[in-house]
């Protein structure tokens, strides 16, 4: 009996998409509770529906299930502990079992270690209060870099309209020369060609930039997205290792998310030919 509540429990407090404990849970218009990046991702290429029960939902109508929330903490931490009081998290020095996170080196500490000449000036937490601030930080970051996921996919869209519409434009604007030539200047077939050529090399330069700069939005893409993936695994992970793997993980999302790429909007009057158009 014991055995089925705690396995009823432990699936309550798991996420339906990644089968992981529910991380930044978020709980939609149906009842049901999902991790927010998993539904984020589940959302972005099909319409808002339930992943259980298909119901429609509304993307922006996130709830948060504060009990729920509590519930996966407490279950986190209990694992936390589990590993803690463990023959492996003492002290190979001084005996003692290790429960204070030393925040320069990322590594667990016992009292005496806390202490000692080598840690005495850095900045110390009780492991179950570091653990808990490190995945705030980590859920900032996924937040931060999805907010920059939407933007880039924005300006790929922009970028990919506006090389359609170069493309066009490059047509009409061919045609409209050939026009005013066969109506106002009959007899000059190779001025034509050359206001023709001239058209061509200016409309290509620019074109040829639109598409070097849709393939730098697009290779942008690949990149925040594999580190939103990444950043995703290790919220699922315990926090033994989030506390100890994240630094390195958070200073790589940093800088990518420092690359902008803006989608180009070149100057379509600049393919007016003089004296023509």
């Amino acid at each position: 009996m014991e055995s089925g509540l705690s396995q009823a429990f432990q699936e309550e407090l798991t996420c339906p998409i990644c089968r992981s404990y529910l991380t930044d849970l978020v709980t939609i218009s149906c009842g049901h509770s999902f991790c927010r990046a998993c539904l984020h991702l589940s959302w972005e290429d099909s319409p808002a529906h339930c992943p259980m029960c298909r119901e429609p939902s509304q993307q922006k109508d996130f709830k948060t299930s504060i009990v729920l929330k509590k519930l996966v903490s407490i279950v986190r931490q209990a694992s936390l502990m589990k590993y803690l009081i463990s023959e492996e998290n003492k002290c190979v020095i001084h005996k003692e079992t290790k429960g204070i996170f030393c925040m320069e080196n990322s590594i667990y500490l016992c009292r005496l270690c806390s202490g000692s000449h080598e840690h005495r000036g850095h900045k110390h937490c009780p492991i179950e209060a570091a653990a808990e601030g490190q995945m705030e930080r980590l859920l900032k970051q996924m937040e931060s870099l999805w907010e920059k996921i939407q933007e880039n996919e924005e300006n790929l869209e922009a970028e990919i309209v506006m090389i359609s519409l170069w493309e066009t434009c490059l047509i009409e604007r061919e045609e409209a020369i050939r026009a005013k030539y066969r109506a106002s200047y009959p007899d000059l077939a190779v001025q034509e060609e050359e206001h023709i050529e001239c058209l061509r090399e200016e409309g290509n330069y620019y074109l040829e930039k639109l598409r070097k700069s849709k393939a730098t939005i697009v290779e942008t893409s690949k990149q925040l997205r594999e580190m939103y993936q990444e950043l995703m695994v290790m919220s699922q992970e315990p926090y033994v290792i989030v506390l100890q793997d994240f630094d390195d993980i958070f200073r790589r999302s940093e800088s990518i998310q420092l690359s902008k790429p803006l989608a180009m909007i070149p100057e379509l009057g600049g393919l007016a030919v003089r004296g023509l158009i």
